[in-house]
């Protein structure tokens, strides 16, 4: 009897499987190794130097699929086995740093230093480990630093560096080297305030599995709920003149945004993290006030506490683990041509259309939607530039904190109503206003979590995104 084609499907999954594992068991261990390094240039020049290496365990990312294919973010690195030459890892990722590049500071000349850290498994072998960096066409083409590194060197730390980390809870759903692994972890929170952020970081977490399409893939993700508690209950806000003493060194005015909520320190993050296997980091900030940010690959963060948090949390996840770019451009940010004219961005939701019969997301498209795609945007646009003069002459006058509330009510209610009775709701075309643009750059969809306040969802194109990486990790 001829073998049925589920039974061929079946066999050539499990031998890709076993390719795959015998592979990773060829050049690695269990254990991960931790890169601390600082990155230093100007606006057109950058610089690595390594800081420290660190023997963790264990290595929770994915053992079947060790080369990367998503093509996603800003900088990649590239291990190369000692011993046959052969390209045996890689991983994009984007960092403070890259943002930093387009900043008015940049710009004007200041040289600048930042703290990063990325992890690798662990080699039997000795390493060629190179870390590369896109050209001006998005091409992974610059190698900015390469270096030797042998495994055995008694220069690699193996110290714990999880001290004063505490493990509150946890979701477990699979072995780690088949889920994604979500660290969560609280700064500002106290020892007395452990359970605050417990049921907060619960919450936001449950609501980000109500959002299509987390929520059909719950099982596939473990979550860690992780703190190291914080000497102050709260964050930095410098334009407040407010400093906390935390565990993490979070901090509002991140390249003087005030709504950025960052830090620099990723070594006391990957710290406290490393008491839990992890693939994607979320930061829960103690405090009320509007904020929160997310870089791909690096770390996610949000205030817990202000009535926008699960928005943010969601929006801020979607940059962090997806790599999704901001398809807004109403909002004040600090950067300028983070999306330099005339290339094609490697985020998968914005484009700038230079070819309008070859958009990159042309299989989505909806049947009958013209390209690119009229959608009211001077109503929209009247609507925004009306409602922060009125914001911008209420605040001047020192108008009451209700009546400037009723007034964000009213605006946000107009907003749903937009977008809910819009033409083009649900479909897919390319909408001109994204990645802090008006004009130039492209958005699949009328809206987007991406692109406006609210849990709207995400478009199909940000939907596919997060799909293809969450099966990258588990399968």
């Amino acid at each position: 009897m001829k073998p049925s084609w589920i039974s061929l499907i079946t066999v050539f999954l499990l031998s890709r499987f076993l390719f795959s594992q015998t592979i990773y068991e060829k050049y690695f261990t269990n254990d991960a190794l931790r890169i601390d390094f600082f990155h230093s240039g100007t606006k057109d020049e950058e610089k690595i130097s390594i800081d420290q290496f660190y023997k963790t365990t264990p290595w929770a990312g994915s053992r079947r699929n060790l080369i990367d294919t998503l093509n996603a973010g800003y900088y990649m690195i590239r291990v190369v086995d000692g011993k046959t030459n052969n390209l045996i890892y890689s991983y994009g990722f984007s960092t403070l740093f890259n943002e930093w590049q387009t900043t008015q500071e940049a710009l004007e000349g200041a040289w600048k230093t930042i703290h990063e850290t990325v992890i690798i498994p662990y080699p039997k072998n000795e390493i060629q480990f190179e870390f590369w960096g896109r050209d001006q066409k998005s091409h992974f083409s610059r190698l900015i630093f390469s270096t030797r590194i042998d495994p055995w060197s008694y220069n690699i730390s193996k110290e714990n560096r999880a001290s004063g980390a505490i493990k509150l809870d946890s979701v477990i759903n699979g072995n780690y080297a088949h889920k994604v692994d979500l660290a969560i972890i609280g700064d500002g929170f106290t020892s007395s305030e452990l359970t605050r952020f417990l049921n907060v970081a619960k919450d936001l977490t449950d609501t980000l599995f109500t959002i299509p399409p987390f929520e059909n893939y719950t099982q596939e993700f473990n979550i860690y709920f992780v703190i190291a508690p914080s000497q102050d209950s709260g964050t930095d806000d410098p334009r407040k003149g407010i400093f906390s003493k935390t565990a993490l060194n979070m901090s509002f005015n991140a390249f003087d945004s005030q709504r950025y909520l960052m830090t620099f320190d990723t070594k006391s993050i990957h710290d406290v993290a490393s008491i839990v296997p992890y693939d994607a980091i979320v930061i829960l900030v103690n405090s009320e006030t509007y904020g929160g940010g997310g870089i791909y690959n690096f770390y996610a963060s949000t205030s817990a506490f202000n009535e926008w948090s699960p928005y943010v949390y969601v929006h801020e996840f979607g940059h962090s683990f997806a790599g999704l770019a901001d398809e807004y451009y109403t909002s004040d940010v600090a950067y300028s041509e983070f999306f330099p004219p005339g290339n094609e961005p490697w985020e998968t939701n914005v484009t700038p259309l230079l070819d309008s019969k070859n958009v990159k997301w042309a299989k989505y498209i909806d049947s009958g939607i013209a390209i690119p795609t009229p959608w009211d945007k001077d109503k929209f646009d009247k609507e925004n530039v009306d409602y922060r003069k009125k914001i911008k002459l209420m605040t001047d006058e020192k108008a009451s904190a209700s009546e400037i509330a009723k007034v964000r009510d009213n605006h946000q209610t107009w907003l749903d109503a937009f977008f809910m009775k819009h033409r083009y709701a649900g479909k897919t075309g390319a909408f001109e206003g994204a990645g802090y643009a008006s004009e130039g750059l492209y958005r699949p969809a009328v809206n987007c979590i991406m692109f406006s306040k609210g849990l709207a969802g995400f478009d199909a194109i940000c939907k596919n995104t997060i799909e293809r990486r969450i099966q990258f990790l588990t399968k």
